[in-house]
């Protein structure tokens, strides 16, 4: 005969308990690799942290605007548009939950309008 149905749920609850440890250990992993990206930005001492014919992108610390200006300034001289922007949160300090006032600067992308369609 068959498994009941208390058997069945059980077996149930136990495989979405088992996914949720999976789920859990993997976003645990990329918060990890996120964290130490944000710190590789955030102690680069040049304001350029990438560049490439085709692209360049910019980070803005908390303070540092007239520097921050004169790179976009630089860079759009040399035919770089910005085309994105995102701000760089603190995210272990709430469990990958980013809160106000938590923003450690801004990245911005920019692209060389030579490569754009």
């Amino acid at each position: 005969m068959g498994k009941s149905i208390k058997e069945r749920i059980k077996e149930s609850v136990s495989d979405v308990e088992k996914d949720i440890v999976d789920i859990s250990k993997e976003q645990r992993g990329g918060i990890k690799k996120e964290y130490k990206d944000i710190e590789k930005i955030r102690h680069h001492k040049e304001l350029i942290y990438y560049k490439t014919d085709a692209l360049a992108i910019v980070s803005r610390k908390l303070g540092g605007f007239d520097e921050f200006l004169k790179i976009v300034d630089e860079l759009t001289r040399e035919g770089y548009w910005m085309m994105n922007s995102e701000d760089v949160k603190n995210i272990l300090a709430n469990f990958g939950i980013s809160a106000p006032g938590q923003n450690r600067g801004t990245l911005y992308y920019f692209q060389n309008k030579k490569y754009i369609n």
